[in-house]
């Protein structure tokens, strides 16, 4: 069964892997295999922030006291990441 994240991805399972599935329009399915949700998230977490960089929906600010390090701001989108992903395998949402 496949669950999905949004127009782009869905996710999926087997005995051995996490199976994330990108589906472009226009193009063939690509899947990626990862041991672990946590790499699966570090994965799409990346990808989403290429993808909003390049369509300039990120600023980056200049460094101040009152802006986060990319990295606590990564670490904590990947971690919510990862429990949206189980609730979704886990049949919660």
């Amino acid at each position: 069964m496949s669950n999905i994240i949004d127009a782009t991805f869905s996710i999926s399972s087997d005995k051995y892997n996490w199976i994330l599935r990108e589906k472009n329009i226009g193009k063939k399915v690509k899947f990626h295999f990862f041991s672990n949700i946590k790499q699966m998230s570090n994965f799409l977490g990346e990808y989403k922030l290429r993808e909003f960089l390049v369509e300039g929906e990120v600023d980056l600010l200049d460094k101040s006291s009152g802006t986060p390090s990319y990295s606590s701001v990564m670490e904590d989108a990947m971690s919510k990441l990862e429990r949206y992903i189980e609730e979704c395998t886990n049949g919660q949402k």
